[in-house]
């Protein structure tokens, strides 16, 4: 599974490659990732799109009221959730 989070203006973008079957998981990840890091602090302050295929999820997320979301507190969580500790490219850089 390939994991990548970036911001893009006021929105997060989080694309997950290889979830096969795992698409329910991905989702569940990601909203306890919510509730842990507080980003936003529930779902009316946020507006959420996702785009799903067989082994490919996009979701944006953008925060309502001036809330941002936080991106590189969402990519940590997911990926200790989805990948698991120390997970890397091979030389040491987190696979994003």
């Amino acid at each position: 599974m390939k994991l990548r989070v970036r911001e893009q203006g006021d929105e997060v973008h989080v694309d997950v490659d290889g979830v096969a079957g795992r698409q329910q998981r991905v989702l569940q990840a990601l909203a306890e990732c919510q509730r842990l890091t507080g980003n936003p602090p529930t779902s009316a302050m946020s507006d959420v799109s996702i785009r799903a295929s067989a082994d490919r999820m996009r979701i944006r997320l953008k925060g309502r009221e001036g809330l941002r979301y936080e991106a590189e507190a969402i990519y940590q969580c997911l990926r200790e959730a989805l990948i698991g500790r120390g997970a890397s490219t091979g030389n040491g850089v987190p696979a994003r």
